[in-house]
């Protein structure tokens, strides 16, 4: 848990130097040129950038999409644990407990892997090197069968949820183990500016997750309860009770309701693919969160404001890649970006 005693972190000093890495991620407007460009023009032009060092560092063993995915990874992994390294104070404490999401993401790649029979290698170059533990250790579950790899696990709030594989569905496995995550943060009890301003961006950021579960639960036709018990609780407007109410309701009337909240606003939803949905919801986060971070300019805001940019260029960049490699139409694939 954060110590909330001790001085204030230099906010000058953190920001200032996201700021510099901000202006390495790709403009807007240079997503028009790579939808023109082949897979290969893609990779020469991401060699121009901050990713030459980990495409260079992993071509003499991948090629392909395969490449491009773990190159991107490595990089996300490394920019987060530079800003993890130059931080101090409560913005060290702060940015930590971010970064503990990729301790969900890291097991789950592990056992998802070790499901699918993919080998240690390649799940190796898909572990994201952040959060509470080291590369080092997820290297060593990489041998072991996946009731090893749970027993591991024994004595930490995960075991509950890892003991069930096998028995309920990994999906819904996923969810309960990112549950934790979400659970430990709104624990806290934020008594100074900066813990509440992290705890809110937290709060909206389960909201979004909300309504995109009871969205696309909903055009499955799923129950009730069903739809509830993948509701994270402690969302900034939608508590459990509001998504409840929200998924009581017909499609028609709940589309309509969404205009009352926060996130809801100007976002048209039709019979369009959900996936599109998604991403108007993904656009006015991270609007809400820029006009947040310029209101709190020397906060924890803007770190996590780059932060979140920064892994939604890594999926562009990704869904790129992808699509390039099968020859998706173009449109197809602008529809899958996030471009801001």
């Amino acid at each position: 848990m954060f110590s909330l005693t001790g001085k204030h972190a230099t906010w000058a000093y953190i920001v200032a130097r996201v700021k510099v890495m901000k202006r390495n991620l790709i403009p807007s407007e240079e997503y028009k040129k790579l939808l023109n460009m082949s897979f290969d023009e893609i990779v020469r032009y991401l060699e121009e950038t901050v990713y030459k060092k980990e495409i260079d560092e992993l071509a003499y063993k991948y090629s392909g999409p395969r490449l491009l995915d773990y190159a991107l990874s490595l990089n996300l992994g490394r920019t987060y644990r530079k800003i993890q390294d130059v931080s101090f104070g409560m913005a060290k404490e702060i940015i930590t407990e971010f970064l503990k999401r990729w301790d969900v993401w890291n097991l789950l790649t592990i056992i998802k892997g070790k499901l699918a029979g993919v080998s240690p290698e390649e799940i190796e170059e898909a572990l994201i090197p952040v959060g509470s533990y080291t590369i080092e250790f997820w290297k060593t579950l990489l041998p072991k069968e996946v009731d090893e790899i749970i027993k591991t696990f024994e004595g930490t709030p995960y075991y509950e949820h890892l003991s069930k594989i096998g028995q309920v569905s990994i999906s819904e496995i996923e969810d309960e183990l990112y549950k934790v995550y979400y659970r430990r943060i709104l624990s806290m009890r934020p008594n100074e500016l900066a813990l509440k301003l992290f705890v809110d961006f937290i709060k909206m950021e389960i909201d979004i997750k909300n309504i995109k579960t009871i969205l696309r639960l909903k055009r499955e036709d799923t129950s009730v309860d069903e739809i509830m018990k993948r509701i994270i609780p402690g969302g900034f407007e939608l508590s459990e009770d509001e998504c409840a109410k929200l998924v009581a309701m017909p499609w028609d009337e709940l589309t309509k309701a969404l205009e009352g909240y926060w996130f809801g606003k100007g976002i048209e939803i039709t019979d369009r693919e959900l996936s599109r949905i998604e991403i108007q919801f993904d656009k006015v986060w991270m609007q809400e969160v820029a006009k947040r971070a310029s209101n709190y300019p020397l906060s924890i805001l803007p770190v996590l404001q780059y932060m979140i940019l920064k892994k939604i260029e890594v999926d562009n960049l990704r869904t790129l890649g992808w699509g390039k490699w099968n020859n998706v139409p173009n449109e197809e694939i602008e529809a899958q970006l996030v471009i801001l």
